[in-house]
């Protein structure tokens, strides 16, 4: 065969293949904006964060052992978790919340979002943001919202907890007055602040991760629904041959537009 007609045949498959993924890519928008008008009328994002939220903070005992003398730990698991949630809130949106507005639903209405679950509406990023600034004011004042300073240091080293507990209180100490204590402050600050920033990002990841997860499911199913439907409409496939092609177009519906274009490139030579 010459290279021509080589060129041909390339030409030719990809002209045949081109007619199909034009139609996945079809079902594959149709799918797609579906979707997005479904999160966006059920709010589905918000109640992804707020569950999300709750199960992180939900995975974290009150401390067994009492890291600092005298302060207000509270007696159990359920308790140190509602104050956890609460001080979060109020450090990200200034807002008190009673002690069951961590199991508490998401507003099914798309307009109307209180203001203690407007946390939970932002993006992933911007979320994280907020979580960062409230997690760098519970550091900085651990004495006013100490849940939330015991909750995101939960793992750090005991005695840094403790230390820096009290010394967050305390004025600060110069180098010229005593460069050894000035020192720990400032080491014992830098390493919950790591400490923190490493749980935060853990967080984040893991939440980002699961969320492309989900959509990318829901994608795939719904494209394959879309497809055996409009089969099962035109009738051009019978018995055992639907679910397979189905589930294929379902698969192959999210990258179909990539396709589209690099088919388009071979033909256009």
């Amino acid at each position: 065969m010459t290279p021509e007609g080589v060129g041909d045949v390339i030409k030719n498959l990809s002209e045949y293949i081109l007619r199909y993924a034009i139609t996945l890519a079809a079902v594959s928008a149709l799918s797609m904006a579906l979707l997005e008008a479904v999160k966006a009328l059920g709010s589905v994002r918000d109640r992804f964060h707020k569950r999300r939220v709750r199960n992180w903070i939900e995975r974290v005992t009150v401390p067994g052992e009492v890291l600092i003398s005298g302060a207000p730990i509270p007696p159990d698991d359920r308790v140190f978790h509602e104050h956890v949630y609460s001080e979060l809130v109020w450090l990200t949106t200034a807002e008190q919340v009673d002690a069951t507005a961590i199991t508490g639903s998401i507003e099914w209405k798309p307009w109307h979002i209180s203001p203690s679950n407007a946390l939970f509406a932002l993006d992933a990023e911007k979320m994280m943001g907020q979580i960062q600034d409230a997690a760098d004011a519970a550091l900085n004042d651990p004495g006013r919202c100490l849940n939330l300073y015991l909750f995101l240091t939960d793992g750090a080293h005991p005695e840094d907890i403790t230390n820096w507990y009290t010394w967050a209180g305390q004025p600060p100490v110069s180098t010229a007055a005593d460069p050894t204590l000035a020192k720990r402050q400032a080491d014992t600050y830098t390493r919950l602040r790591q400490f923190i920033r490493r749980r935060l990002d853990a967080f984040q990841l893991t939440t980002g991760y699961q969320w492309q997860t989900v959509n990318q499911i829901a994608s795939v199913v719904l494209g394959a629904l879309l497809l055996g439907g409009s089969l099962l409409y035109l009738d051009r496939t019978v018995g055992w041959l639907l679910v397979p092609l189905s589930l294929a177009g379902g698969f192959l519906a999210p990258v179909a537009k990539d396709l589209v274009l690099a088919l388009k490139r071979v033909r256009s030579g």
